[in-house]
């Protein structure tokens, strides 16, 4: 074997700067394709767990109400629904007596929603309430007993998005 035919056989064992080019573009052509569709999995996932504990809260409420003679709670505070996650009595008082048989209709706490990670209950003075898409956690109609998912997408701010939440 002469000095030359060895070289060609050392230099064959990389690859060409075409082949290169072209396993990159293959791969990008393949990531561009791959994920979109991982991000539209992500999405109608949260979607579909959003609608999951709407479903628990929607049955809570029907819960509560059927005991308590067609009354929805109507107690907000500090952004949650304590009559849901502790022991009422028929009155929808809270306590821990014997005659506090009712509930908790939820336990520990309020559940998240996954569109915009909060657990904050507020209040909305309309049924069905308006512009969903810019509210945060879960807003309930105390009239009413019903319950919707704020839409916002994204991490929950501090204060409630665009305005007050009483609407």
């Amino acid at each position: 074997m002469d000095i030359s035919a060895h070289k060609r056989k050392q230099l064959r064992r990389a690859f060409t700067l075409i082949e290169v080019l072209m396993v990159i573009t293959a791969m990008s052509i393949i990531a561009g394709v791959v994920v979109p569709q991982v991000g539209s999995a992500i999405d109608e996932a949260k979607h579909s767990s959003m609608l999951a504990q709407q479903r628990q809260l929607s049955l809570a409420l029907e819960h509560y109400q059927i005991e308590h003679n067609g009354r929805a709670p109507d107690d907000l505070t500090n952004h949650s629904l304590p009559q849901l996650l502790n022991a009422t009595d028929a009155a929808g008082t809270i306590g821990t007596t014997a005659s506090h048989r009712f509930g908790p209709y939820i336990k520990p706490r309020m559940p998240v929603n996954p569109l915009n990670s909060s657990s904050d209950v507020y209040r909305s003075n309309t049924a069905p309430p308006t512009d969903l898409t810019s509210r945060i956690g879960w807003v309930y109609h105390p009239e009413s007993g019903q319950i919707w998912a704020g839409l916002y997408q994204g991490i929950a701010p501090s204060a409630p998005v665009n305005g007050s939440p009483s609407n």
